[in-house]
């Protein structure tokens, strides 16, 4: 062998062995992090959880010095991961370990700042929607007793959104509550915008992959693709709506050929399940139950334990009794709410759910969704804690076990509703939903979209309200209610609802992704009736492939997750919604073809300054 020949071989030897201990410190690294972000997160959990509103200063004051010593730790674990070259890791499985504990420090990385000035605008824009401040219509005219106190937009305006006849009272809230909360709405929105943009510099990763935690320019392809195959259907749902609101309201409100206002636009999803609907002419409140009346003989506790039932009929394991001690948070019964929301703490594996008092038909739903976090977190708490980040999938889930659990055939086969829907009553329970789903669809793409193209310096905040009704004209067929001024910040009080949590994103994903589940559930099921009304309660077969999602986590791409349930996945896809839905659709095709109706929108003539 010749000399050179050997050196080449010892060199070639002294490299690969180089290679395998970078593989072997950087796996090590991984593996210990992982126990730390595990044990990290759990105390941030018993922090949080455990804090309540009538502690003292000293009590919250020292919980606030455990999270910032426990935010420090996840900072270092990020930055300890940033000194690991990926390009010379070989193990797919450690370069991508790597990849999110680069994120495990999230918007900690910003130090002091985070807490005196990311939390503080969190928690105000939280606050936008209940803050009492809102002058009465007509100093409070029209509200019971005259009453001219300062309301706030949830529940009180929302209440007189769902009840008001008057186009004026509407256009005047929704103004008003907008303009009240312009300033402060742009500086704390901005600012969270800005926390991200800073906190991705320093943790060297994609601002969207912090934001959204997957890849978002894929993301936006696939909501586009869904968005295109729902378009037809949406318009013909909003010709319907339109047509309707003229109707109503006169051509001097609503043009019949163009955008619909937004107030009126909101109305009609507020009134959707009310008995002043659009719907009345055709589809009377009164032909449909009392759904309330199903659930009247339950606790709110037992509504609990009927969405967990749910659970356990498809495999599942009852939820431990620690769960059930130290996990599951009672109301507060000495100050009952009535407008109480179920509350949901998820922090894999611990998830803590916080339950009502009030006994609803809607919160039964609302419990059967929560339970999916719960049992999702159940599934993936075995996998290294940097894998917890599942996809978000855990609402798609719920979502598909929710449209199971309010079908007719799960409520007369539980026992809850005493008597079979007919089918004039089926119809107007589906076209209910179809209007709070479809309509909401691209309410959510084009909140995802301004969130995106603000993160990305695409627009800024002087140029976003523009871009805001652009792309509300272009994908909802929605106007503003009259010239908007410059510097106004017309995005509603939803839009700011768990901002940091990506919660519009979370809702177009889950609505589309979670009837694609539904409608595979219901194969896997042998449903033999129509979508619309298919129960896959007690199937194992649907609770086996839950499992083998479920226990993946993020330990692979997406699709390939995805593709536990839909085995010929190809990305998010409207057509098992417009399936669902499709006795509507048959209806409204029929409806504006004999109303001669226009099917899209002219360019609107509201100016946005």
């Amino acid at each position: 062998m010749g000399l050179l020949l050997l050196l080449v071989l010892i060199a070639g030897i002294g490299c690969a062995t180089a290679a395998a201990n970078i593989d072997l410190e950087a796996k090590t690294f991984v593996n210990q992090s992982s126990d730390r972000y595990y044990r990290f997160y759990n105390e941030i959990a018993a922090e949080t959880y455990s804090a309540n509103n009538e502690e003292d200063f000293d009590a919250l004051f020292s919980k606030l010095n455990n999270v910032k010593r426990i935010a420090e730790e996840l900072v270092s674990i990020s930055r300890q991961a940033a000194t690991y070259d990926l390009d010379r890791i070989r193990s797919p499985q450690t370069k991508m370990a790597l990849q999110e504990l680069r994120t495990a420090g999230d918007l900690f990385v910003l130090g002091d700042d985070y807490f005196s000035s990311v939390q503080m605008n969190l928690a105000a824009l939280q606050t936008l929607s209940t803050d009492k401040d809102i002058e009465p219509y007509l100093g409070g005219a029209n509200m019971p007793n005259e009453d001219d106190s300062p309301l706030a937009y949830f529940p009180d305006i929302q209440k007189i959104v769902q009840s008001s006849k008057d186009a004026d009272e509407l256009k005047y809230y929704w103004e008003a509550w907008r303009d009240k909360n312009q300033l402060w709405a742009s500086l704390n929105f901005y600012t969270i915008v800005q926390s991200y943009q800073r906190a991705a510099k320093i943790l060297e990763v994609p601002v969207h992959k912090l934001w959204y935690r997957y890849d978002s320019q894929e993301m936006l392809q696939q909501m586009e693709q869904a968005m295109t195959e729902l378009r037809p259907a949406y318009q013909q749902l909003h010709a319907f709506v339109r047509q309707e609101l003229h109707k109503k309201y006169g051509s001097d409100v609503v043009n019949l050929n163009g955008p619909i206002p937004d107030h009126l636009f909101q109305q009609v999803l507020e009134q959707a399940w009310a008995s002043g609907s659009i719907l009345e002419d055709y589809y009377p409140r009164a032909q449909l139950p009392e759904f309330d009346e199903y659930v009247s003989h339950l606790t709110a506790k037992t509504m609990v334990n009927e969405s967990e039932n749910f659970y356990t009929s498809l495999g599942f394991e009852p939820l431990s009794a620690e769960f059930h001690k130290n996990q599951l948070k009672e109301p507060n019964q000495d100050s009952p709410n009535d407008d109480c929301r179920p509350s949901i703490f998820d922090l894999t594996p611990h998830v803590y759910l916080m339950y009502c008092e009030k006994v609803s038909f809607r919160k039964l739903m609302q419990y059967h969704s929560h339970m999916a976090r719960v049992y999702y977190a159940q599934q993936k708490s075995h996998l290294p804690s940097y894998y917890f980040k599942a996809y978000n999938l855990e609402f798609a889930v719920g979502e598909a076990v929710v449209l199971s659990a309010s079908s007719p055939a799960h409520l007369t086969g539980r026992r809850l509703a005493k008597e079979v829907l007919s089918e004039t009553a089926l119809m107007s329970r589906l076209f209910r939903m179809a209007i709070h789903t479809i309509l909401s669809i691209p309410l959510y793409y084009v909140h995802t979209k301004v969130m995106h193209d603000l993160l990305n310096d695409t627009v800024d905040m002087d140029t976003v309200n523009k871009h805001y009704w652009r792309l509300m004209e272009q994908h909802a067929g929605i106007e503003a209610p009259s010239d908007r001024s410059e510097g106004a910040i017309d995005f509603p009080y939803k839009f700011y609802v768990n901002i940091d949590q990506s919660f519009q994103t979370q809702k177009f994903i889950s609505e589309v992704l979670g009837y694609q589940f539904y409608r595979e559930f219901c194969k896997k099921s042998y449903n033999r009736g129509p979508l619309h009304n298919c129960d896959f309660y007690g199937s194992l077969a649907v609770g086996n492939d839950l499992k083998a999602m479920m226990s993946l986590g993020s330990t692979k791409p997406w699709k390939q997750v995805v593709g536990k349930i839909l085995p010929n996945n190809t990305g998010l896809s409207s057509l098992a919604l417009l399936e669902y839905y499709q006795p509507v659709l048959d209806w409204l095709n029929k409806y504006n073809k004999d109303a001669n109706s226009k099917i899209g929108w002219t360019a609107s003539k509201k100016k946005i300054v």
